[in-house]
């Protein structure tokens, strides 16, 4: 089960919560196109507790109660329903298979991306996962990233270098408009009826 998890499956979201305080257990959560793994690491009365990990087939969930409640408590409702929803093959933006959704976003600008963003916990999580800002990227530079680029996306993420190109990018306009204001302004005579006339060029 392991192994087909590891090989067969698109992972869809990666989830990390932490129980409300005073324990201070751990939790992560993968879905992927078919199955979902429930990590958790129950450190409020040592860290010495092995962590323990639970696979699950998607349409089977429905049938553990136990993980039911587990991911209702620590993801909330809406993940939950999610996960039904991808058992049941409801057709849903969110519950399209990864790549189809990604196809969906090349039509759709950084500010729609951020606005889908908005609308749910799901989308919020989707619309934030490093294969659509690696998409962003590629889409708003018009390039694919180089080998730096993708070191620097390992350590703070494809938003963050999409960002910081785009700084960068707009630091370089501004200073190359701000350089060519200073120049001096060439000029050219024009003789009209005996007087001397200065245009700019």
């Amino acid at each position: 089960m392991t192994k087909i998890f590891k090989l067969k499956n698109f992972t869809l979201l990666q989830l990390y919560a932490r129980a409300a305080a005073p324990c201070r257990d751990y939790y992560g959560l993968t879905i992927a196109e078919s199955c979902i793994s429930l990590n958790a690491w129950k450190i409020t009365h040592g860290p010495h507790v092995t962590p323990k990990q639970k696979f699950c087939l998607i349409e089977e969930v429905q049938d553990d109660k136990f993980l039911q409640e587990e991911i209702k408590n620590m993801f909330g409702v809406s993940v939950y329903e999610y996960i039904i929803d991808l058992g049941n093959k409801k057709r849903k933006l969110e519950n399209l298979p990864a790549k189809l959704f990604l196809r969906v976003l090349e039509y759709m600008s950084i500010n729609d991306v951020l606005h889908l963003s908005l609308t749910s916990k799901i989308f919020y999580e989707l619309c934030n996962s490093e294969r659509v800002w690696c998409l962003m990227f590629q889409k708003t530079l018009q390039r694919c990233p180089s080998p730096d680029e993708h070191r620097m996306a390992f350590d703070y993420g494809w938003r963050e270098v999409l960002k910081r190109r785009m700084t960068y990018i707009r630091k370089a306009f501004a200073d190359s408009k701000a350089k060519k204001n200073m120049q001096p302004l060439a000029s050219k005579k024009k003789i009209d009826k005996g007087k001397i006339i200065f245009l700019s060029v």
